[in-house]
């Protein structure tokens, strides 16, 4: 029997129509964070191109999490409320903490530094929905986060995947993803910093999908579909977080990859390996593919 974060049953096998309620919880949750991220763009209402689309997302975060917490009738889709919530509120927190750092700082902190402490901002807040969903979901949807009680086969699939990775990365042609050469400067220089946040970004979302959302969705859901559920989500999600960028393309392959990790996680029984090879995609990412997307 799977056990979860505080010792309670793992995911017992769903019954009937029980996975109704989550999904439609997760529909409806995300047509409305879609409806606010993109909505006023149909009416181009931004002619100097500052759209504040993270207050937005989390003005509808904040709601969802208040609704599912104070309204009785939403207990049985209070915890997939929260798991959304918990994805989006730390993220819009990540985006602001820069924003804030650079005006309170009178813009004597450099980027990196910004980055890393947005990075401690989001763990924090995420853990913290995680804490509120794990200790206050009755049993039956009590999510499991597969941190503790890691196994050999979870310590090599960490190491085997963050190596065949690299080793991908590597064989991979540097044109067709846009791809400049590394220079080793920048890299001695930033990575020392830049290299702490974007594990903890990596980390995050990690602790975010395949474990909070992952873990909610596999109480009401067949594994297939819970993984199915959380990676569409993990795609999707990537349109707020490159809603600026020429790097939307890149949507589909963070759903395949989240196909990939989430059932990593499950099979391993450790959200652990999934945290290594995101951290590793995630530094590689943004040493050696942004960078040539966006012409740096």
């Amino acid at each position: 029997m799977e056990r979860s974060l505080d010792g309670s049953s793992g995911p017992a096998r769903p019954d009937g129509a029980a996975w109704h309620p989550p999904l439609l919880a997760l529909v409806v949750a995300g047509a409305a964070l879609a409806a606010v991220l993109l909505g006023p763009r149909a009416f181009d209402t931004d002619p100097v191109a500052v759209d504040p689309f993270d207050v937005r997302l989390a003005a509808v975060a904040v709601a969802l999490a208040a609704a599912g917490l104070a309204w009785g009738r939403l207990a049985e889709i209070r915890a997939t409320l929260l798991a959304v919530a918990a994805v989006v509120a730390p993220w819009c927190a990540w985006s602001a903490t820069p924003r804030l750092l650079d005006r309170l700082a009178g813009g004597r902190l450099s980027e990196n530094p910004e980055l890393l402490i947005a990075g401690v901002v989001y763990l924090a807040l995420t853990a913290a929905i995680c804490l509120v969903v794990v200790r206050g979901s009755p049993e039956r949807w009590r999510p499991r986060l597969r941190l503790l009680g890691v196994r050999p086969v979870a310590l090599a699939m960490a190491v085997l995947g963050s190596a065949a990775v690299v080793g991908i990365a590597l064989a991979l042609p540097a044109e067709p993803l846009g791809r400049l050469g590394i220079p080793v400067v920048e890299v001695h220089r930033d990575l020392p910093v830049l290299g702490p946040a974007l594990a903890l970004q990596a980390a995050v979302q990690e602790l975010q999908f395949r474990g909070l959302l992952l873990g909610v969705l596999e109480r009401s859901m067949r594994p297939a579909a819970a993984n199915a559920a959380q990676a569409l989500a993990f795609g999707l999600a990537h349109i707020a977080v490159i809603y600026e960028g020429p790097a939307s393309g890149l949507v589909p392959i963070t759903v395949a990859l989240g196909l990939v990790l989430g059932a990593l996680t499950r099979w391993t029984g450790s959200l652990w390996p999934a945290i290594a090879i995101h951290v590793t995609l995630e530094v590689g990412v943004a040493i050696a593919i942004i960078p040539g997307l966006y012409g740096q």
